[in-house]
């Protein structure tokens, strides 16, 4: 089960659709498989998909929310919609795929999960 808030899901499709894109360059150029067989495209896919992630949950949760007054108390209390994925904001999960990345690929050189 996914949970995500206004523009959360942009966290999984972004790097999905990075994955996709640096996948056809990489085959193009470096001959069919070779996104497969290597250690390095997916973690560079994913560091260069943690970019867009990080500034379009900046840009989207740092926007100002409408100010709503409360006529019986006076109180003033601010609407904002908050864009998170898995209750995390968006721009945290920027550095979150930045490490996830970095795992990958030394699981993928086998520097950990050896076997």
């Amino acid at each position: 089960m996914l949970v995500w808030k206004g523009w959360g899901l942009m966290v999984l499709a972004i790097p999905l659709v990075c994955s996709f894109l640096l996948q056809f360059i990489v085959n193009f150029n470096f001959g069919d498989g070779f996104y497969k067989t290597e250690s390095w495209p997916m973690p560079v896919a994913f560091i260069v998909s943690s970019i867009p992630v990080f500034i379009l949950g900046y840009k989207l949760n740092n926007k100002s929310g409408r100010i709503v007054v409360d006529i019986e108390t006076n109180e003033k209390i601010e609407l904002k919609t908050i864009h998170s994925f898995f209750w995390i904001p968006m721009q945290y999960w920027g550095a979150i795929i930045i490490c996830i990345s970095i795992w990958m690929y030394l699981a993928n050189t086998g520097m950990i999960y050896n076997s």
